[in-house]
């Protein structure tokens, strides 16, 4: 019997890491899926801003087409429940992520506000309002891209240590 009780620890503890493993790896695949589907809407969203002259409409593509869908990525991570500090982190990385994602999209909002409420006449620091925002948004797209890169990195590293 007292032979049997470390063996039972074993297995339990091992059944535990293998469902620690099986719950960041549904994690992280839910992840990419809806962050490969979010890639795929923005592009085609982003398309159709380029070409719609209206400065309304693109708003309304930003603030209730592109906006909601993160919120939706963001409650898609929010649904799993990973254990273990590291695959914490790596979904708070990923809530980070979807945070710049969201900070991005919005910026791109204000660039479009600033183009409908323009004027001309009265406004002679627009160039300089305009370069100080897309300067902002290129600062954040690196930023978007280097943690959607780290989330991609963490992972690997995180699976390949534990041995796939």
């Amino acid at each position: 019997m007292k032979k049997l009780i470390p063996i039972l620890i074993f297995l339990l503890l091992a059944g535990c890491a293998q469902g620690d493993r099986q719950a960041l790896d549904d994690l992280y695949e839910a992840f990419e899926r809806n962050h490969e589907e979010l890639e795929t809407e923005f592009t085609e969203l982003f398309n159709e801003m380029e070409e719609s002259e209206d400065r309304e409409a693109k708003l309304r593509m930003i603030y209730e087409e592109a906006l909601p869908r993160i919120e939706d990525l963001r409650r898609t991570i929010h649904n799993y429940t990973v254990t273990g500090t590291e695959h914490e982190q790596l979904k708070e990385e990923m809530l980070t992520y979807t945070n710049s994602l969201e900070n991005l999209v919005e910026l791109y909002g204000e660039f479009n506000r600033t183009f409908i409420n323009y004027n001309p006449l009265g406004d002679s620091d627009f160039r300089e309002k305009v370069d100080d925002q897309l300067a902002e948004i290129e600062s954040q797209e690196e930023l978007v891209q280097e943690r959607y890169q780290g989330i991609q990195e963490d992972y690997e590293q995180l699976t390949s240590e534990k041995g796939s």
